[in-house]
């Protein structure tokens, strides 16, 4: 389609801003991190004002976009014009095995960019929240609470979602809604190269720890989906790089804005932000305070502010429904929210994440484990599923294993590098010496120290950790090349790129290769890749309310494993207007305040979807909704239609 190509407006906004900012800094990097930063903020701002007077639609998206590009071409072009680049020999040539090893690292990009576009969101969150709560943003002109029965749609941060939701109403679609995650690894390897290099690293570490972060398996398998642990990951490692920046070369206004818009974005991408950025604030504040004293606070004041500008308008939103700013409603924060804090259950939450990283596809290997982690469970007097520090309740404690899964994925031999990454700081003379590298190693190992001490273990924990082995990268390209035997340190980076080529090709829901493929299966199939047993009852229910000509289109959801964007995506036909769907009930009764209010109030549909779990399912062959009575005309399960009678 031709709106595809519009798709690529954003992305030019990127592109000449890197041009801009690579005149002035000089280091590509940098200059990369600088147009990202801009562009993210760009995204958040633009989004919030045109949401107050609900102008979140094609042309104004269009317009911002491409009055944007104009105007940094203009830019750039006088800059170019009065400030030529100066072409410098570049002594530091890098060697023909980094060359290689940098086009291994391409590849991996290259392959993952392809399925991120090929293939359709499909992973459960995005059917359940990412997704839906774009095209009700979409519908809505804005970006305010609505009714909904999947009440993350509202209260998580949105940044992520901002984003994809510029690309889908240029583009008129989702063909790139999973590059925001591919961006973010992108971006995420080539901003831990630059911190390799601030704390010391040479060409050699900065390369291994580019490609230590690029072959993580939990990251290849994200990279191409709309999870947001990937985005959350590049602001944090942004602002890691922006802070680092600035304790060498001293306070200066540019990068005290990019220190705080990098700490905003990732605040308003996922609420972990918090958690992977509190070490790194506490260092930076006290590295800070040491050197400038007073002339601390204006910098400490500015990046305050430019975290709560970027917030402000979530922040209100979730307040103004909610009555609190940060958080997930009471009935979610038993999900996630450790309800005891004791030393022995921060031990066993300690070790019970380590392990997540040591299974194997060797169950003798595996039971060995399970049974040290039995064992020191039973000294610590505690249960390995202590349900007051783990997610579902009642599950019976057992180890992860290699997975090809996105959700719930390891990193074991990246885990093992990790460990043999902190013998080597403390082995080696040099790095034992560095205050940046020991500071930095301290403020690493602290954010899963705090994930450990504030969040419940879940079977999906991993997708958590890959801040942490991101963060970690540089410590890895810093200690295996400055190993005394550079064959060694060759082997195992080379590895590690041959080692992700099953994570890239077997994705569970988007696979490469195989009989059934992304090249192979229908985009409205894909969509169903993790859930097949319903991909007939969607079609059909959805078939059915097009053949009665309804466009009103209510949707009454008592599950929390409803599938709704697939909905959206079928109800959709070339050249004809969109229907209005609308959630006509609500789990949550704060949640169901907005059906009372404009234009939810004023909403009569002409056919109800209802899905509700089998257990809980009581709803008879009629409802009556807003004094009109619905008769059941279609049920296959899980989803049934209701017809005004």
């Amino acid at each position: 389609m031709i709106t595809d190509i519009f798709g690529f407006i954003p992305l030019v906004f990127i592109g000449i801003l890197f041009l801009i900012f690579k005149q002035i800094d000089k280091c590509w990097r940098t200059a990369i991190l600088s147009a990202a930063i801009v562009w993210g903020t760009v995204i958040a701002l633009c989004t919030e004002i045109f949401s107050l007077f609900k102008l979140v639609a094609f042309e104004w998206v269009f317009g911002l976009w491409l009055v944007a590009d104009i105007l940094l071409l203009i830019i750039y072009l006088q800059l170019h014009n009065v400030k030529p680049e100066l072409h410098i020999k570049n002594n530091n040539q890098l060697s023909r095995f980094l060359l290689w090893l940098l086009g291994g690292v391409s590849s991996i990009f290259a392959a993952i960019g392809l399925i991120a576009v090929i293939s359709p969101p499909n992973n459960w969150d995005s059917m359940t929240y990412h997704m839906s709560r774009v095209v009700h943003w979409m519908q809505n002109r804005s970006v305010e609470h609505y009714p909904t029965s999947y009440v993350p749609q509202l209260y998580h941060p949105p940044w992520a979602e901002f984003a994809i939701m510029h690309f889908q109403i240029i583009s008129g679609g989702d063909r790139f809604a999973n590059l925001i995650q591919w961006l973010s690894m992108v971006g995420s390897a080539i901003a831990v190269s630059l911190i390799a290099q601030q704390l010391g690293a040479n060409q050699r570490g900065q390369v291994f720890a580019a490609i230590f972060a690029a072959t993580l398996p939990m990251g290849i398998l994200q990279a191409s989906s709309t999870q947001n642990d990937y985005a959350v990951c590049f602001w944090v490692v942004c602002f890691v790089s922006c802070g680092l920046a600035g304790m060498s070369a001293g306070i200066t206004l540019s990068n005290t804005l990019r220190i705080g818009a990098s700490l905003g974005l990732a605040c308003l991408t996922k609420t972990t932000a918090y958690i992977f950025c509190l070490p790194f604030i506490v260092w930076f504040i006290v590295v800070g305070i040491k050197r400038y004293h007073q002339k601390m606070l204006p910098p400490i004041l500015i990046i305050a502010t430019v975290t709560m500008i970027l917030n402000i308008g979530h922040f209100w939103r979730n307040y103004d429904l909610f009555g609190y700013a940060i958080g997930a409603p009471q009935s979610f924060t038993k999900e996630y929210k450790i309800e005891i804090f004791t030393l022995p259950t921060f031990l066993s939450n300690i070790i019970r994440n380590l392990a997540m990283h040591t299974g194997t596809s060797i169950s003798r290997i595996n039971g060995l484990i399970v049974a040290v982690i039995k064992l020191l469970h039973k000294i610590l007097g505690i249960l390995p599923n202590d349900p007051r520090i783990t997610w579902p309740p009642g599950q019976v404690y057992a180890l992860s294993t290699p997975s090809f899964n996105e959700n719930n994925a390891t990193n074991p031999i990246h885990f093992g590098l990790i460990l043999a990454s902190v013998i080597l700081i403390f082995n080696q003379p040099k790095l034992k010496k560095l205050k940046i590298v020991i500071v930095y190693f301290t403020a690493t190992i602290s954010t899963f120290l705090l994930l450990c001490l504030l969040l419940k273990l879940q079977p999906w924990h991993s997708r958590h950790h890959m801040t942490t082995f991101v963060l970690f990268a540089p410590l890895f390209g810093l200690t295996f090349s400055q190993l005394s035997n550079y064959k060694i340190a060759n082997y195992i980076v080379s590895i590690l790129i041959f080692m992700s080529l099953p994570w890239i090709s077997h994705n569970k829901f988007r696979p490469l290769i195989g009989e059934v493929n992304i090249f192979n299966t229908s985009r409205n199939e894909l969509y169903f890749t993790s859930r097949p047993n319903i991909e007939f009852a969607y079609h059909q229910a959805v078939d059915f309310v097009k053949s009665e000509n309804c466009t009103n289109i209510g949707l009454s959801f008592w599950t929390k494993n409803a599938w709704e964007y697939p909905l959206w995506v079928l109800f959709q036909e070339p050249g004809k207007p969109a229907p209005r769907i609308e959630h006509i009930s609500t789990i949550d009764p704060v949640v169901g305040q907005k059906l009372n209010s404009e234009p939810y109030n004023s909403f009569v549909p002409c056919a109800i979807i209802y899905q509700a779990t089998k257990n809980d399912d009581k709803q008879g062959k009629e409802m009556v909704v807003k004094n009109e009575t619905y008769v059941q005309k279609f049920s296959l399960e899980p989803l049934r239609v209701f017809m005004k009678k």
